[in-house]
């Protein structure tokens, strides 16, 4: 089956079921999709929507991801912020609005839609401030193994490395030949093992979280995904947040080959019945162990 670019927008999609508004799914596959036999098992390149910036400030970032402009801008404060995302093929435009104040050492983002308010967060991280994403992505993770060596395990039909010096567990580069500057998936036993190359994690890091979420949505699931990724923030700002990079400076993701409707913010979308990014899953309606 050939893989679209959902790298970023289910993810998106995904943390809004998960972070926003918890929803149930409503319906679930009567089994899982199967994977040709000749690619399962296999690196396979991918290609990636071209990421252009057009204006970077302090309080202004405006990007181009594939066929998306992302706007944004805030106030000097950082405590209110607009964002606008418009597919330059149909013109069509989403607007969010950012309202972030401090209680208690922590950061209360009010999250709007069209006006309408569809989320709050309290995060360690201000998600409309420039710089902040890379503080998040470079944040250890509490659950690096710090034992001698590595070891390689199978995980979903792929091998996977952990031990002294990895992140969070992943599939092996060694193993399938992989680079960090390369953009490619591995197909397992029942999930897509995605792996996002250093140079785009470096793009993403450089902008608000908020951006971040939109731009990686995007990647996952186009315009759909880039809208729904205006939540991310919620998640890369959390007090669970870990390192999403890996030793390598890159972003690994997983997602089921088996998508089923959900009800988000008052419309149906598909989601992956399983999905993860970096060392924690946001989303597991298979019940299946993580790696």
């Amino acid at each position: 089956m050939t893989k679209k670019l959902k790298i970023i927008a289910m993810f998106m999609a995904v943390l809004l079921a998960s972070i926003a508004f918890v929803p149930a799914v409503t319906a679930q596959a009567d089994g899982l999709s199967s994977v040709s036999s000749d690619q399962k098992g296999k690196k396979i390149i991918e290609k990636t929507p071209e990421f252009k910036e057009i204006e970077f400030t302090d309080t202004t970032t405006i990007v181009q991801v594939g066929d998306m402009l992302i706007s944004f801008e805030s106030n000097s404060n950082y405590t209110e912020a607009k964002m606008e995302l418009k597919n330059l093929t149909t013109n069509e435009v989403t607007t969010f609005n950012y309202e972030v104040s401090q209680e208690a050492g922590k950061y209360k983002t009010d999250v709007y839609i069209e006006g309408k308010l569809v989320n709050t967060v309290t995060s360690e991280y201000n998600p409309i401030k420039p710089g902040e994403t890379s503080k998040i992505l470079e944040k250890p993770s509490s659950q690096t193994n710090l034992s001698r060596g590595t070891t390689l395990y199978d995980w979903d039909g792929v091998t996977f490395i952990k031990g002294s010096g990895i992140k969070y567990n992943h599939p092996d580069y060694t193993t399938y030949d992989a680079y960090d500057y390369e953009a490619f998936y591995i197909d397992g036993d029942v999930l897509t093992h995605h792996h996002i190359n250093k140079y785009d994690s470096a793009a993403i890091a450089q902008c608000a979280p908020i951006v971040a979420g939109a731009t990686i949505g995007y990647y996952v699931g186009n315009i759909v995904g880039g809208v729904a990724g205006g939540l991310l923030a919620a998640m890369l700002t959390s007090q669970t947040s870990e390192a999403l990079l890996d030793e390598q400076d890159c972003i690994w993701y997983w997602e089921s080959d088996t998508w089923a409707p959900v009800y988000l913010a008052g419309m149906w979308r598909t989601v992956p019945l399983y999905f993860r990014v970096s060392s924690y899953t946001l989303w597991n309606s298979l019940d299946i162990s993580n790696p």
